[in-house]
């Protein structure tokens, strides 16, 4: 017995010393980090400045550490030098995580171009390119400000949610630009049927639990039941769009100078170039230009509205920043509100800055979605090894004092100014070859949206807001404001 306890002693002895002399290997290198208090703020959904100080607190310091967030553990890098490394390499030696079947991701986004990778991801991205090239039109964004308008009109004196407000009017906008299609967002307060099964598909998506405990999405609750119900029925409304387009191009050919939407000139691009447009992916490309479109720029113009009817800010107060972009507008504009140019909104350059900073801020989605990485990659002083997954923290970069200057104040003049600053300081729409294929259409967008409202009216916060001292922000798929409500008067010429 004596000697069977020696011979394990000495064995224990053996691995001890086996395990503390084994070279690390390459992940080994990369610091690590716990994710619990990151994961308990996000269940208990609490405001993303919170979980941002959590995730930072966690770093220690470190730019890049190792995490684990339910069934998924990745590198999160939380720096503009960290995230040229990735995001600069080719869209096959980092494509993005690709989910499966039963993970909501999967099925409400399916293979569309956020989510997809290889050749597929290459032929959708070409096509979508053209196609939001030739969408680029501030008049036909200008034609919704138009109906805003009216519905401003309605509620002029009293507060308004401006997030709904800017979801109505995206929403608009996107049905438009994506298939030619009029919601009537904005004709009254009622919500269309079919924007209320997308409401209830994007609260079930948005929710940290199902990507945390993804099982719950196979439970045979009624919940789950109504969700795939509802995509079922959103899926029909897209097919029809389709098959209604398809039809169209057949009976009627469109001349080159017509303006049309994404979907027509991906169709049309699709039989030019011989490449077969499948149905069910055409109906994918659509439903992540719909979800990126309207959520993120709701989430830029809210910002960009809250700030501008804010308290003080740095030297100036906020009306002030409000009363000097509007008299940038009018000075391009004239009296006469017009809908902007392309030429006309160039000259916008504070409107423009107010619209970086917004996005610089309280950037619309705070991380980059993941990479699975298809072979080693060296970024900073570590390697990080194959099929490792990476997460680029936006917010970490945005609110990183190496590149900004107090950087939790809003301060627009800093994209005025000559400052040089690391390319992948600001990184909204991301970088390199898998950057949003929209971002000119989102920026154009919102300078049409907030310079013809700078034109129409004013703005300011009502007494009693919880958002008084700063705005509180939900963690959902995309950030959320939360109940942030302004005033909006006439604007009084002088």
């Amino acid at each position: 017995m004596a000697t069977l306890i020696f011979l394990t002693i000495i064995f224990a002895i053996i691995i001890y010393y086996v395990k503390a002399n084994k070279k690390p290997s390459e992940i080994d290198k990369i610091p690590r980090a716990s994710a619990l208090s990151t994961m308990w703020l996000m269940l208990r959904n609490r405001p993303q400045d919170e979980i941002q100080d959590a995730i930072r607190e966690s770093a220690k310091g470190h730019d890049i550490y190792l995490s684990k967030i339910g069934p998924i553990a990745s590198v999160n890098i939380l720096s503009a030098e960290y995230a040229k490394d990735i995001l600069t390499k080719s869209e096959d030696l980092a494509p993005k995580l690709e989910y499966e079947p039963g993970f909501v991701y999967y099925d409400f986004f399916g293979r569309g171009l956020i989510f997809s990778n290889g050749d597929l991801w290459r032929t959708y991205r070409k096509l979508a390119n053209t196609a939001f090239n030739s969408a680029l039109s501030p008049e036909m964004v200008g034609e919704t400000v138009l109906e805003l308008f009216s519905y401003t009109q309605r509620n002029l004196d009293l507060p308004i949610d401006i997030y709904e407000t800017m979801q109505r009017t995206t929403i608009e906008i996107l049905g438009k630009l994506a298939f030619g299609y009029k919601f009537g967002y904005l004709k009254s307060n009622k919500t269309p049927h079919i924007i209320t099964v997308y409401k209830f598909i994007m609260s079930i998506v948005k929710s940290p639990y199902r990507f945390i405990f993804p099982w719950i999405n196979k439970l045979p609750t009624a919940n789950n039941k109504k969700f795939y119900q509802s995509i079922e029925e959103f899926d029909k409304f897209i097919f029809d769009i389709v098959e209604t387009k398809r039809s169209e191009i057949k009976n009627k050919p469109i001349s080159d100078d017509e303006h049309v939407d994404l979907l027509t000139s991906m169709l049309r691009l699709s039989e030019q170039e011989k490449i077969h447009a499948d149905t069910k992916q055409l109906r994918d490309e659509m439903v992540n230009f719909f979800v990126a479109g309207h959520d993120t720029t709701s989430m830029s113009l809210s910002t960009t509205f809250y700030y501008l009817a804010k308290y003080p800010v740095i030297i100036t107060l906020n009306k002030e920043i409000q009363e000097r972009a509007r008299a940038e507008v009018i000075n391009v504009l004239g009296n006469e509100l017009t809908i902007p140019t392309s030429e006309q909104l160039k000259k916008m350059e504070y409107i423009n800055a107010i619209l970086k900073e917004s996005l610089r801020i309280y950037p619309p989605g705070s991380v980059i979605s993941l990479r699975s990485l298809k072979e080693p990659i060296k970024i900073g002083p570590y390697v990080v090894p194959k099929d490792v997954l990476c997460l680029i923290n936006l917010w970490q970069i945005h609110y990183d004092p190496k590149y900004w200057e107090n950087p939790k104040q809003y301060d627009p003049d800093r994209f005025l100014s000559n400052e040089k600053r690391h390319p992948f300081s600001w990184i909204p729409f991301s970088s390199g070859p898998r950057n949003c294929v929209g971002q000119n259409f989102a920026l154009m967008e919102q300078r049409v949206i907030l310079s013809m409202m700078l034109h129409k009216y004013s703005w300011t916060l009502p007494k009693y807001t919880i958002n008084k001292e700063k705005l509180i922000l939900e963690s959902q798929f995309f950030l959320k404001p939360v109940d942030v409500k302004l005033i909006f008067t006439k604007r009084t010429e002088k």
